[in-house]
């Protein structure tokens, strides 16, 4: 549950970079910063949360690539 928390922090973060990221539609923004290979990098944590974060989108990742049933 924390690194959900910490995917939604650097979401926000990015949105506050990049103000046209908000007319994006969520589950597109959620897909663009969530890949195979992980997550987008986070700002002030130890490659140990790094490597963690990274699994958790990898999952997630995963479970959005299924088809709909």
């Amino acid at each position: 549950m924390d690194n959900l928390w910490l995917l939604g922090g650097e979401i926000i973060r990015d949105l506050n970079y990049d103000p046209s990221l908000r007319k994006m539609a969520a589950d597109r923004l959620l897909r663009s910063v969530i890949h195979e290979d992980g997550g987008p990098l986070i700002h002030n944590g130890s490659d140990e949360e790094q490597r963690s974060f990274d699994s958790t989108c990898r999952k997630l990742h995963r479970f959005l690539s299924q088809p709909q049933r």
